[in-house]
This record gives C-alpha cells, sequence and structure tokens, in this order.
C-alpha cells in the first residue's frame, strides 16, 4: 500500500473510528454540545427542548450576537455546531454567521426570508445547511439537518480521483459535513484502501483516472462489495449523458455529473447514508425476528 494512502488510513482511524472499540465508546459516551442563537425565546425553547430529547446534546442558547460572543469567546467553548437565526437584531446583516465561521464554528442557518441572493450568500460561507423557518415542518427540518450531521462523523467515505485539486474539493466540502475522509489517487490504491478497511462506507470516484477508470473500479468494487455494505456514486466533468447510465449498470448507486450544485451534492450523499442506515436497520430487525419465526 502507497505510504501517503496509509498515513491517511491511520490519521482517519485515530479520529472517531466506528472500528475501533475504545474511540468508539467515546464516541458513544460523548455528550455533545450545541449552540443556538435566536431572539424568538419561544422559537429558543421549542428547539431546546427538540435537542435536548430527541438528540440527546447539551444545549446553550444566546438571543443575540454579543450573547453569543460571550458564551463562545473561549477558543475551548467545546461547541459541535452552532445553529443561528440568519438575522438578529444587533446582527441584521448575518453578522452572527460570520461570528461563527470566523471562530470554525461549524453552522446550520434559519431564515424566516429567502430569496435567490439569501442562498447565493449563504452557500459562498460554506455553511452546514439551511432551513427556511416559513411552514410547520421547520423544527422537524432543524432538528433533522442536526441529527444528520452529528450522525455523519461515525462514517468514512473514500474520495477517488487522480487529481490533487479535485480530490481537495470533495474531501473540503465533506469534511464540512463531518464525515471521515480517505483520500485515493488511483484505483489501485482505492481497492487496497477499500479491502484494508471495512469501516469505509462510501465511495466518490471520478471517471476519469490514469490506471483505471471510474466505470472499471465500480466493477471491481460491486464484485466484492453488495449495495447495502459499500455505497458508490460515480463523479464525472464529461458531457455524455450516457456515462450516468454505465455507471450505475456497472452498480453504482448514484451518479452526479460536475460541475454539481452544492445543495444537491450534500443531499446527494445524504440520501446514499440513509438508505444505507434504513438497510443496517431492516437486517437487524430481520435478524432479531428470524428465531421467534423459527422457534414458532
Amino acid at each position: 500500500m502507497p505510504l501517503a494512502l496509509k498515513q491517511k488510513m491511520d490519521n482517519a482511524a485515530g479520529a472517531d473510528a466506528p472500528g475501533d472499540n475504545a474511540a468508539g465508546a467515546a464516541v458513544a459516551a460523548e455528550r455533545l454540545r450545541v449552540l443556538i442563537v435566536e431572539d424568538s425565546r419561544m422559537f429558543t425553547s421549542a428547539l431546546k427542548y427538540r435537542f435536548e430529547m430527541d438528540l440527546g446534546v447539551d444545549v446553550v442558547t444566546c438571543a443575540s450576537l454579543a450573547d453569543m460572543k460571550k458564551a463562545a469567546a473561549d477558543a475551548d467553548h467545546g461547541f459541535y455546531l452552532a445553529v443561528t437565526d440568519l438575522n438578529l437584531p444587533d446582527s441584521p446583516h448575518c453578522e452572527a454567521l460570520d461570528y461563527a465561521l470566523q471562530i470554525d464554528l461549524p453552522t446550520i442557518v434559519f431564515t424566516g426570508k429567502f430569496d435567490f441572493h439569501t442562498r447565493e450568500s449563504i452557500l459562498k460561507k460554506n455553511v452546514l445547511d439551511y432551513v427556511i423557518k416559513d411552514n410547520d415542518r421547520a423544527f422537524d427540518e432543524i432538528a433533522a439537518a442536526v441529527s444528520r450531521i452529528i450522525s455523519n462523523r461515525a462514517f468514512r467515505i473514500l474520495v477517488v480521483d487522480d487529481s490533487k485539486t479535485q480530490r481537495s474539493i470533495l474531501s473540503s466540502m465533506l469534511r464540512a459535513q463531518k464525515f471521515q475522509i480517505i483520500e485515493a489517487a488511483s484505483g489501485e490504491e482505492a481497492l487496497d484502501a477499500v479491502r484494508s478497511d471495512p469501516e469505509i462506507r462510501l465511495v466518490l470516484t471520478d471517471y476519469h483516472m490514469g490506471d483505471m477508470d471510474g466505470y472499471q473500479l465500480t466493477r471491481k468494487l460491486r464484485r466484492l462489495y453488495s449495495d447495502d455494505a459499500l455505497r458508490i456514486i460515480g463523479i464525472s466533468n464529461s458531457t455524455d449523458p450516457a456515462l450516468s447510465a454505465s455507471f450505475l449498470k456497472a452498480g453504482a448507486s448514484d451518479f452526479l455529473y460536475r460541475p454539481f450544485v452544492q445543495e444537491e451534492f450534500q443531499c446527494r450523499i445524504a440520501q446514499n447514508i440513509g438508505i444505507m442506515v434504513k438497510m443496517e436497520a431492516l437486517r437487524k430487525a430481520v435478524a432479531a425476528l428470524t428465531p421467534a419465526v423459527l422457534s414458532a
């Protein structure tokens, strides 16, 4: 195995790796802290209750940017992420979001006003997600977004691309979503990585590579791993509309054409992870029922 790849895998394995019993126990025992920044007392109380009861996290609430700065002033504030309203009385132009990003605090934003300009402004700031609080499902959507970011840390994703720049872009987008990331610069490195690390759950592979293309890599991976054990997403800059069909026929779980919209990328990753989680839950349910059925 190439030394660079091994080092990347070792680094990933040392960070909350689900396959490591000690690390896994630490993750399970850890109680995360979430910061809510919102000036509506009713909205804040409802979110705080939902997060603490449903997600099992500790919540600190702030009603203003000034309060936020006090709560997160210490470099060791310990917040896993922030959930903040886009506009507050002392933060009418996204200053609260800017402060969160300034102190490297991953942030989910919500807003009652949303338009094309607001969307562009939010996405340029590389937020975790955004939720529009204009309907009764806003609480559910915010809770689901926080739950997804929390659970992402248990998933390891392999990014395969012979372009260092493209690997870096994809890896940065995924790390921002709290995933564990491993990189491979070729198809052979990717095969070595998946064989060596059973905790890799999803592979993102480019089509054009030197030693083997993404289509060939997908076929080789699919001979070894079923779709419920390993999700594979193909990616390409090609404008050939038949390429996606070829990837899917080869066993890919999904396909994306570059350049992709950030929300689409995040949704596709979340959907594939969600499908895998549901298949695992179904498999466990069947396994639990089987003894009872056989003994009946």
